[in-house]
């Protein structure tokens, strides 16, 4: 049956890889990004009913907007992802106040925000999925992104927190922490030898994640095989 899904963040690496895999399921796709341009070449590509958004996550408005665009246009939101999300590299001590506040809006402000304008509208029809990319680092720490850590913790909080409100709705809400991805933002600013030691985290299965699995975990996080799991987080890879 397609499913009306959101995804933020839908133009960068993971979230262009699930809008691609759920256009190719039949599901409808709303691109919703801050990179106008680059969400509406992936619509384009996806062809169908997708459609491109330019949303920036942690502006109620125009969050607002985005859900009042996509409603009127499908007249339902089955699923949303929370994927928009920024990891700059800084030391605590040079990490700047206008720094921290950034990271916080977009990683943590935005899926609040989101959540909330979907959730309200989930709640009304009495179904829906939610689910966030947190990640690892959100349990583990990470030195050079004390903020990216702080997001994703409260991330995996807020998670918890909105699916024992969201229950009694039939809104399922979850995470996943898919590890160190096969993505630009994911390998930006890092030497060969950070590479390496940061591959050195996941000592079980070796090499970045593939971007393909994260959809196959997204599509399982939503499908009926999941119809009974809310509030919790899925690791591809060891934290």
């Amino acid at each position: 049956m397609s499913q009306v899904v959101i995804v933020t963040g839908g133009a960068g690496g993971i979230g262009s890889a699930i809008c691609r895999g759920f256009a190719n399921d039949g599901h409808t796709i709303v691109v919703a990004d801050f990179d106008r341009e680059g969400a509406e070449r992936l619509a384009k590509d996806l062809g169908g009913e997708a459609v491109a958004l330019q949303v920036d996550v942690g502006n109620k408005e125009s969050v607002g907007r985005m859900v009042e665009e996509s409603l009127n246009r499908f007249g339902k939101i089955d699923v949303l992802l929370n994927g928009a999300g920024i990891m700059p590299r800084n030391q605590v001590k040079d990490i700047t106040e206008e720094e921290w506040d950034r990271v916080l809006r977009i990683n943590l402000k935005g899926v609040f925000l989101c959540s909330q304008a979907v959730a309200r509208h989930m709640v009304k029809i009495n179904q829906g999925r939610i689910v966030s990319i947190a990640s690892g680092r959100g349990v583990a720490g990470a030195p050079g992104a004390a903020h990216y850590a702080a997001s994703k913790a409260g991330v995996i909080a807020f998670t918890k927190s909105l699916a024992t409100e969201l229950a009694p709705h039939n809104v399922l809400v979850n995470a996943m922490a898919p590890g160190v991805t096969d993505t630009a933002m994911s390998q930006a600013g890092f030497t060969e030898e950070e590479r390496k030691r940061r591959l050195a985290l996941s000592p079980l299965l070796g090499g970045y994640t593939p971007v393909e699995d994260t959809v196959g975990l997204f599509r399982y996080l939503i499908s009926d095989a999941t119809k009974n799991v809310t509030g919790q987080v899925f690791f591809l890879k060891t934290p």
